[in-house]
């Protein structure tokens, strides 16, 4: 049987294709995909053809972030629990998301538990085909359960927000500190919202963005500013009497804002780098060195699924309030241009079906 799939042929070259629906390996699902949301690492794989340094093999189907239903088991699938807050029990027709990132489970990191920085990684919709496609096959053990409370419109959004989970774990916050968001993409509005929840004292968030502004404030993000008519780091100074903020999150990825978020943090502070520069940023280290500042990389997810999927379950986080456009997956050409053109568009989910 035939199913449609949009493949990567070349950077702006990515096309509607009609292949054969895959066939579960002994140790892989097939999932029929019912909902997959549009990312800023599609839309940089679509143009520059690059992940991570890694160029996508021929001819994959893009797409990682997805809700599916099961519809085939592989003869070896052993389903273990995972999480404390998630069922192990994965059936034909339950609901799954996944995380998209492949380890060997052989090299110095997997064996050390660091899964996400393999040395050989592999990632869906670059090393092997994605969700922007009616079907898909995936790695039993990289998937987790949806439970049914959450929608598959709230499912597509377990993989970003674990993401940003990820990205706070990291940065080693504790209660009280104050936390400074630069860019409110996506991403950005994640971060936010789980430092929030982890016990900021105060997060400000940083965005030239009418649209993105409007949602961080709607999600009470405590202070919204944008960088063009206020000066971000006297602002964080004023609200610090002059110390600098606790933690920085920069989820932008340009050199200027990296260097603003160098500027705004304490002495001892620390900078979370999880915006990804398309190329090589300049940066002023001399406050790094003087000041102690550390520079923390943040890259995937590694175990975050379970709490992710826990705050969108409890209501915590509401993750279709960044969700503008819903489209289905055949127009999934039109809503990767139209997710470029910036606009009125934020977060666009393509679905296949009729169920949100």
């Amino acid at each position: 049987m035939k199913m449609i799939a949009f493949k990567y042929f070349a950077n702006n070259d990515v096309r509607k294709v009609e292949v054969e629906i895959p066939k579960p390996g002994p140790k892989e699902l097939l999932v029929k995909i019912l909902a997959t949301g549009i990312c800023g690492t599609d839309l940089h794989i679509y143009t520059h053809g690059d992940w991570i340094g890694k160029a996508p093999i021929p001819k994959v189907t893009m797409g990682h972030e997805f809700v599916g239903e099961v519809v085939e088991i592989g003869s070896e699938v052993e389903f273990k629990q995972r999480y404390p807050q998630v069922s192990r029990e994965i059936r034909v027709g339950s609901r799954v998301c996944a995380e998209p990132h492949i380890p060997c489970r052989k090299c110095y990191w997997c064996l050390r538990g660091q899964e996400n920085i393999c040395s050989d990684i592999g990632h869906l919709g670059v090393s092997s085909d994605g969700s922007f496609a009616e079907y898909m096959v995936i790695p039993a053990d990289r998937c987790s359960l949806v439970p049914d409370s959450i929608s598959n419109l709230e499912a597509v959004g377990v993989e970003p927000l674990a993401c940003a989970v990820r990205a706070v774990h990291r940065s080693k916050m504790t209660i009280g500190d104050f936390v400074v968001v630069i860019g409110a993409g996506p991403m950005g509005q994640h971060v936010a919202r789980v430092a929030a929840l982890s016990g900021a004292s105060s997060v400000i968030v940083s965005e030239p963005n009418a649209k993105r502004r409007k949602i961080a404030k709607d999600n009470g993000i405590d202070r919204v500013l944008d960088p063009t008519a206020e000066d971000l780091e006297a602002v964080v100074m004023e609200l610090t009497n002059g110390i600098g903020a606790d933690i920085t999150f920069e989820v932008a990825g340009l050199s200027e804002t990296i260097e603003q978020a160098i500027a705004v943090t304490r002495p001892g502070g620390a900078v979370v780098q999880v915006g990804v520069p398309t190329g090589k940023v300049t940066i002023d280290i001399r406050k790094l060195i003087i000041s102690e500042l550390e520079i923390i990389g943040e890259h995937a997810t590694q175990w975050d699924f379970g709490t992710a999927i826990d705050l969108i379950k409890n209501k915590k986080v509401d993750v279709t309030s960044l969700v503008t456009h819903v489209m289905p997956l055949e127009k999934a050409l039109e809503g990767m241009h139209l997710a470029m053109g910036g606009g009125e568009s934020f977060k666009i989910v393509l679905t296949n079906g009729e169920g949100h």
